[in-house]
């Protein structure tokens, strides 16, 4: 029986075809792998591959030489105590910039809230400040007394006091219990917060809208007046924009439904109340609360995401193996 011997050239060519395999198996795991620096091996200075195959599986990774191999930690209570400058100085820029870095679908989501809010400012802003403000009988406003009860708690304390002291407890919490995550929080709220009452008050000043308690309606407004009027400044709830740019932070920040359901119930008790009390219209509510909840996501760190294992491939003509990148 004769045995055939594999010549250099037939099991180069298997080897390049097992390669081949393999790049595609790593492909198929990992479709969204980007490729690190190259671990191919250099080839040898005079040009020349090895005679023979030595084909040799490897598996390379990421850790010093010696030590275990760990997945980086993903512990929020980590890192730094407070945000960076420069993060800082981001959000500041993201937020006075939005409006000028709008894609063409958010120029149409821009237009499309537009309409809407012109739309509940002529059909609905004067019915419902009709039949849920506090001192009405109608079945609405009874309804909303019970769900109000936290805004009117809100009210009476004030927005600012209960954005900064927020902010106050959780710096001094992450403090004495060394959680760093609280203390960057605090930052990030004060930052919503500082940002949202400036944004508000340019819009106030932009729209001059009348409040409900005047005789001029829904839709009397004095668009560019910049008016000084508490009675004209209307347009946006600044409470209800402070109370949801609080929310939205603690939301992101944590991303619990045990943090985020009170915070967001608080922000629509705010918003209720603003309206039970005949200080704004429903659409001032629904403007404030949308300004908050923007401002608070921007400024808000992402939450910590799951990092995959990272598969690529070693090729080389006397190399085989997988690379995985933690």
């Amino acid at each position: 029986m004769a045995v055939r011997t594999m010549t250099p050239l037939s099991s180069r060519l298997l080897q390049c075809l097992s390669c081949l395999l393999l790049g595609l198996l790593c492909l198929a795991c990992e479709a969204s792998a980007q490729a690190g620096p190259d671990d191919i091996p250099a080839r040898p200075p005079d040009g020349r591959l090895p005679d023979g195959p030595d084909l040799r599986m490897s598996v390379h990774t990421d850790a010093p030489a010696g030590q275990p191999v760990r997945a980086p930690s993903r512990n929020p209570a980590s890192g730094r105590w407070l945000p960076s400058l420069r993060s800082i100085g981001d959000n500041v820029l993201a937020v006075a910039g939005a409006p000028f870095q709008l894609s063409r679908m958010q120029q149409l989501e821009v237009l499309g809230a537009a309409g809407l809010t012109l739309g509940l400012m002529s059909e609905a802003d004067g019915p419902v400040h009709t039949h849920v403000r506090r001192d009405g009988s109608s079945v609405a406003s009874t309804a909303t007394g019970p769900l109000a009860a936290p805004g009117r708690l809100y009210d009476r304390i004030g927005p600012d006091p209960v954005a900064f002291g927020t902010a106050g407890l959780l710096a001094a919490g992450g403090v004495l219990t060394g959680n760093r995550h609280w203390t960057r929080t605090s930052v990030r709220l004060t930052e919503a917060v500082v940002y949202t009452n400036l944004v508000v008050g340019l819009g106030k000043g932009l729209v001059s809208r009348t409040r409900p308690a005047s005789a001029g309606g829904p839709v009397q407004a004095d668009i560019g007046a910049f008016s000084s009027d508490h009675e004209n400044l209307s347009m946006p709830s600044g409470h209800t924009a402070q109370a949801f740019a609080v929310a939205s932070v603690l939301a992101h920040e944590f991303d619990r439904w045990t943090v985020r359901a009170p915070a967001y119930t608080a922000a629509v008790s705010v918003g209720i109340e603003r309206v039970r009390s005949g200080d704004h219209w429903l659409s001032d509510v629904v403007i404030g609360g949308a300004l908050g909840y923007l401002i608070g996501r921007s400024v808000s760190s992402s939450p910590p995401q799951p990092q995959r294992v990272r598969y690529r491939p070693i090729l080389s003509p006397d190399r085989l193996g997988i690379r995985m990148q933690f």
